[in-house]
């Protein structure tokens, strides 16, 4: 019986040993998340830095622990260091405007993975050109000789806004002063006190910042025909399986719980969710960058 006993506390205390042994080498395959090299997520934006990486921050932490592996922001300032930061690695995923990823997509730096639904529920948005209410301008034929101010040379609300200009008839190169603020706030209030006769953003931002600013001495004159919302892309040369995995797990958050937590959470940024990309919609802004004679 002793004998017994014994040889059954000797197999024991060896399949313990066992059972650690394989525990550590699972540990050792599996290394922890912060070990692992990180993702770099770049954002194209017009906000500072500081607000781009707390606007953002919700965002990463989620797509980090989905993926088990770190995600950092990274805010390159402007399209020529983004389309730098992409062509020497150093963002490997990216939010950016639909007429950003267009150029950097012929430059052969992205490919896009999912298009922005915005809180209007929709892919595409417009431009909203407005004025004093009044100022007497009912119509943008009555633009000619006004300074137009528009938020960004890169943003596709600008692409847009100057395209129907030209569809109404107007040289908005020509006709028009073009200044830029790459500012939603500072363009409403240029506007507010004078300084220009009119200003174009896109819709959904206007209705957003109508939150913030006053804007009832505003009234919208027009708006433009419809345009791409942002999209995040990678960079070429991605791992292909990285690439598919953050794909579906960014287009798959509204269909989690705490993915639905964090996108309410960037409805100030206009986000309601993530769509498959469909490469179909880039026709739109190629047509309004022929329209808008770019």
């Amino acid at each position: 019986m002793d004998f017994y006993f014994y040889k059954t506390r000797l197999l024991a205390c060896f399949l313990g040993s066992l059972l650690t042994l394989l525990m550590s080498l699972t540990v050792l395959a599996e290394p922890p998340t912060d070990t692992l090299q990180p993702i770099r997520f770049g954002v194209l934006s017009i906000a500072p830095p500081a607000r781009t990486h707390a606007n953002w921050q919700p965002f990463v932490k989620y797509m980090s622990r989905e993926l088990g592996r770190p995600v950092e922001i990274v805010v390159p300032r402007g399209f020529g260091k983004m389309k730098k930061a992409a062509a020497a690695g150093k963002v490997d995923f990216f939010y950016v405007n639909s007429l950003v990823f267009l150029r950097l997509k012929e430059a052969g730096k992205a490919i896009g993975l999912a298009q922005m639904e915005n809180i209007s529920g929709k892919p595409t948005t417009q431009a909203a050109i407005f004025v004093r209410r009044d100022s007497g301008i009912t119509h943008t034929n009555q633009l000619k000789g006004s300074t137009v101010t528009y938020v960004a040379p890169m943003g596709a609300s600008y692409v847009a806004a100057r395209a129907y200009l030209y569809e109404q008839g107007l040289n908005a190169k020509g006709d028009t002063k073009e200044v830029f603020t790459k500012n939603l706030s500072s363009s409403i209030h240029k506007v507010l006190l004078g300084e220009v006769n009119v200003a174009t953003m896109c819709g959904v931002n206007y209705k957003l910042m109508s939150k913030k600013v006053n804007t009832g001495e505003l009234k919208r004159i027009a708006y433009s025909n419809e345009y791409p919302e942002n999209v995040i892309a990678a960079r070429k040369n991605l791992d292909p399986n990285l690439v598919a995995r953050f794909t579906q797990v960014v287009t798959h958050m509204s269909a989690n719980k705490k993915g639905q937590a964090v996108l309410k959470q960037m409805s100030n940024l206009k986000i309601q969710s993530f769509l498959i990309y469909d490469a179909g919609i880039e026709d739109m802004t190629k047509k309004l960058l022929a329209q808008g004679a770019f």
